[in-house]
């Protein structure tokens, strides 16, 4: 299963549409103010959810409920924001789609959310402590914006990662214990079993020096984020 979740940070409308037109997605989750991207873009959800105290005309919702399209509307006092929840109801998605069709080829399924990045620091850490919730379960994710491509490694795993331009950096951070087995081939800093303590700026700006980079991660999380200026 492909997921998309749509969400209410920092959407730069060029990137989301050259984006969209590439992929194609089984569920798209717009939540809350996502919504209003959603429109702009053409994008039809699949799924709606969310307080929506962020979407600006809520009269945006109707036509999307006299189309059929599901509405789960949250109160605004409530233990989640509308992203965790998102990725709570994918998650769940997913577990499902897995228990009935046990599909043989997962490599371009996967979770990716937009919006889960902007001026609102608070919410993009929480975004990103979201991603141990679909990590836990095997499930890859992606959070994109126009300058980041973000996800969270669970060991033991192997990536593997092609060049795409010379300003195109690999940054590797631990944010909750240290990872360990850590073996980087391919890149400008290698490394062998090296061990990565959180919140140190030892795995940031690593670049790809050859036709292919593997990353190897033998226990503990890894935020790999793929950044350009």
């Amino acid at each position: 299963m492909r997921i998309l979740i749509v969400t209410g940070g920092h959407i730069s409308l060029p990137f989301a549409t050259d984006f969209l037109r590439q992929q194609v997605f089984d569920r798209i989750i717009a939540a809350d103010s996502g919504l209003a991207v959603c429109h702009e873009t053409g994008l039809v959800p699949t799924d709606i959810l969310g307080d929506f105290d962020s979407l600006k005309n809520r009269d945006m919702l109707i036509p999307y409920r006299d189309m059929g399209i599901p509405v789960r509307e949250f109160p605004s006092r409530k233990d989640y924001t509308d992203t965790e929840l998102a990725v709570l109801y994918a998650r769940d998605l997913w577990t499902v789609d897995t228990e009935e069709n046990n599909p043989d080829d997962k490599d371009s399924a996967g979770v990716w959310i937009l919006g889960a990045t902007g001026t609102r620091l608070d919410h993009t850490l929480s975004n990103l402590g979201a991603l141990v919730t679909l990590a836990d379960c095997g499930i890859p994710c992606t959070i994109l914006d126009e300058h980041n491509e973000i996800e969270l490694l669970k060991g033991p795993v192997i990536r593997r990662y092609h060049p795409r331009n010379p300003k195109d950096y690999i940054s590797l951070l631990s944010l909750s214990g240290t990872a360990r087995g850590i073996d980087l081939t391919g890149f400008s800093y290698p490394m062998k079993d090296g061990s990565l303590p959180p919140y140190v700026s030892l795995g940031i700006s690593n670049e790809i020096i050859e036709k292919e980079a593997t990353l190897r991660l033998k226990e503990g999380y890894l935020l790999v984020i793929r950044a350009k200026d």
